[in-house]
């Protein structure tokens, strides 16, 4: 594996790109259905761990971009300043502002981290035998049951799940009944067991070194919208019609009591505030779809395009244009002050350089139509010369 400013552009650029698309895709609940969570899943994982792999590999194909690439690196090679007898140029001042920005983010979540766990700890453990007989019912569905502490708290407005080791389930101090401290319990328990809190550390851990990319935060919500979705659907698969209802309404009365400045990166909360969010957990839910061939059509291009574009991100790299080496040495570059055309009596142009001869040309190419043409020798070296 190789990394170089080439390759971290590229990935960085087709993974935006990538982004786009996944969150184009996951705008229509229909194309949503017919492609799977678990192939959205999968997508999304790829995506992540090219974002955290950004290199070059021995099987990977270099692209020579003429333009873009060459202006883009004669920029960022570009002397901006002078220090410790070393010249650094634009690309060293923005590596160096980007290594501070990933210190001052990940010093910022582990402050909101520690500061939330030691207000965690200081919370009294609910001790109810209605919800532990609920916990147990719902960790008896798991292989490997685990034990869960439920606890009441006014500081959160939706009820979240908090810890590895110990998973702690933290409900907002409001009226709940027996059926919802049931589906919030099952819902943050499915959340556990999808490793959920991992996919979000592991999420902050990109958004903590691409803190400077807007897409990784438009990937960092659509992350978080489909691991609601996935806990919903855990949840519902076996519910009744009626039951499925009192689900949605238990999320939408936890939606209400949804306060945006809550926010902790290593929980995952029941609720949802966005309108949009919440209304596709809702048609999902009730099967509120539907399926036309149209959009079958456009499922079908938009994963296409997808898979496309994923392999073309582990096997693409796009370098500046620069004549090979082996050819290095018989090549020249045509410069309208050293260079110059002189009409061969016998047809065509004789091309020189410097006054000396390089090639006799039957035509005049695009490449050196801008070159002065003499009739002799002697009327070029004056003219020349007076440049």
């Amino acid at each position: 594996m190789i990394f170089s400013p080439s390759s971290f552009i590229t990935v960085v650029f087709l993974c935006s790109l990538l982004i786009t698309f996944i969150w184009f895709y996951l705008r229509d609940i229909d194309r949503m259905v017919q492609l799977g969570i678990k192939s959205i899943f999968a997508f999304i994982a790829i995506v992540a761990i090219r974002l955290v792999f950004p290199f070059e590999f021995s099987f990977s194909n270099t692209f020579a971009s003429r333009y873009i690439m060459p202006n883009l690196m004669d920029i960022l090679n570009t002397p901006a300043m002078n220090a410790f007898n070393k010249t650094f140029t634009i690309l060293h001042v923005l590596f160096f502002v980007w290594v501070v920005g990933i210190i001052i983010a990940a010093t910022a979540t582990l402050k909101t981290f520690l500061q939330f766990g030691k207000i965690v700890k200081q919370l009294p453990i609910l001790r109810d035998s209605k919800l532990e007989n609920i916990l147990h019912t719902i960790t008896q569905d798991y292989k490997k049951p685990v034990s869960f502490q439920v606890i009441h708290s006014n500081l959160i407005s939706a009820p979240m799940l908090y810890g590895f080791r110990s998973p702690k389930i933290i409900v907002p101090t409001m009226n709940l009944t027996y059926t919802e401290w049931y589906f919030i319990l099952k819902h943050e328990i499915a959340h556990y067991y999808n490793r959920d809190l991992q996919i979000k550390l592991f999420v902050q851990v990109l958004r903590i070194i691409y803190w400077w990319n807007p897409f990784v935060y438009l990937f960092n919500n659509e992350i978080d919208k489909m691991l609601e979705i996935r806990a919903d659907l855990e949840v519902t698969t076996n519910l009744s019609e009626d039951e499925k209802t009192k689900y949605l309404d238990c999320l939408l009365k936890v939606a209400k009591n949804l306060s945006l400045e809550r926010h902790n990166y290593y929980s995952v909360a029941f609720g949802n505030g966005k309108t949009s969010t919440l209304s596709q957990r809702f048609h999902l839910i009730l099967g509120g779809y539907k399926r036309s061939k149209n959009k079958w059509l456009m499922t079908i291009v938009v994963t296409i395009s997808l898979v496309i574009l994923l392999c073309f991100s582990f096997i693409a790299v796009f370098e500046p244009y620069a004549i090979h080496p082996h050819h290095a040495a018989n090549t020249f570059e045509l410069k309208e002050d050293s260079s110059y055309l002189l009409i061969n009596p016998n047809g065509g142009y004789d091309l020189y350089i410097n006054h000396n001869f390089v090639a006799t040309a039957q035509e005049i190419k695009d490449s050196y139509s801008n070159l002065k043409i003499y009739n002799d020798v002697e009327e070029a070296k004056n003219h020349e010369d007076k440049k």
